[in-house]
This record gives structure tokens, C-alpha cells and sequence, in this order.
């Protein structure tokens, strides 16, 4: 499988989400205010697009034809074969923060599930090799191995809950 390469949010919207190719930074500037008003200042949204460009063109993701104020940038056949995915933008100090220490709660709950799942699957494991061994053993262990399923199966539902409403509470990707 691919590994996905995790770029700037703004540039992902910019490249990939609009297709933006042979742009120039002027270009590429007037479309990032437009798409986002995180930076309305446009000689400062300006400045950091060019960052993004020249590491892009270092990478080898994009190529420029012309000079100065002629001069565009074109996406590479390399950055066109990418597996690209965009980064969690962070937050601005300046807006309000989420108490994450109220939901290190939920972290350690998830942990302590899988660390019982854990238990639960090893147990499992061993019931079936028990079975494997002592075939006449079966019918006495098979009662206590659908019990260890059983549980099995809901920690893992709860682990998964908890992952789900974690991964929700911690993404919040700002999408500009």
C-alpha cells in the first residue's frame, strides 16, 4: 500500500481539490484568499505560499518556467503520482481552545479496553490450542471459549466507540 503524503491544507484545496497548474505565486496567492480567509493580509499569504512552492519545487513536486513576475509553476508527473492527503492545520493561538485534558479520560478508558481485549484474545488463543491438544476436553472448554468471544467482542466495541469519538474529537482538521 502507498504511504500518503501529508501536505499544507491550503495547498491540497489549491492543487489538488481545484487542479491549479501553470499558476503563478500572484495566482496562486488570489486564489488561496478566495478559497480561505484564514490570512487577510495578502502580502503575508503571499509569503507563505511562496515557502510552500519553493519546498515543492525542492521536492520535486513542482517545476517553474520564466523569471520574476512571468515566471509559473507546473505540477511534476511526481507529485501527480503522490498518494496526497492534507495536514491538520493548526490552530491559531488566538482561537478558542478545546479542553483536551477533559477527554484524556476517554485515551485512557480505550487503553485499558485493549489492554483487557488483549487478555481476552490471549485467552481465546489458548482455548482453541487447548481444543487442538485435548480434543476430549472440548466439550468442557467450548463454553468457557464462547464466553471469552463473547467478551472479546465487546471490548472491542467499546474500543472502536472510543477510537471512533477520539479520532473526531482530535481531527478537527480547520478546513478553510
Amino acid at each position: 500500500m502507498k504511504r500518503s503524503t501529508k501536505i499544507s491544507a491550503i495547498m491540497h484545496k489549491l492543487l489538488i481539490e481545484k487542479g491549479m497548474d501553470g499558476f503563478s505565486v500572484i495566482e496562486l496567492r488570489d486564489a488561496s484568499l478566495s478559497v480561505c480567509d484564514l490570512r487577510k493580509v495578502p502580502d503575508e499569504a503571499r509569503k507563505i505560499l511562496y515557502r510552500q512552492i519553493l519546498r515543492f519545487v525542492s521536492n520535486g513536486w513542482l517545476e517553474s518556467e520564466g523569471e520574476g513576475r512571468d515566471k509559473r509553476y507546473f505540477q511534476t508527473d511526481l507529485f501527480r503520482s503522490l498518494n496526497v492527503k492534507p495536514k491538520a492545520e493548526r490552530k491559531n493561538a488566538s482561537s478558542t481552545a478545546k479542553p483536551t485534558s477533559d477527554y484524556s479520560v476517554l485515551r485512557h478508558e480505550r487503553n485499558q479496553y485493549k489492554a483487557e481485549l488483549e487478555i481476552v484474545l490471549g485467552e481465546i488463543d489458548e482455548y482453541q490450542s487447548l481444543n487442538r491438544r485435548f480434543p476430549e476436553l472440548e466439550q468442557r472448554l467450548n463454553p468457557m471459549l464462547q464466553q471469552a468471544r463473547n467478551r472479546s467482542a465487546h471490548l472491542f466495541g467499546r474500543v472502536n466507540v472510543l477510537t471512533n469519538v477520539i479520532n473526531t474529537i482530535f481531527s478537527d482538521v480547520a478546513e478553510c
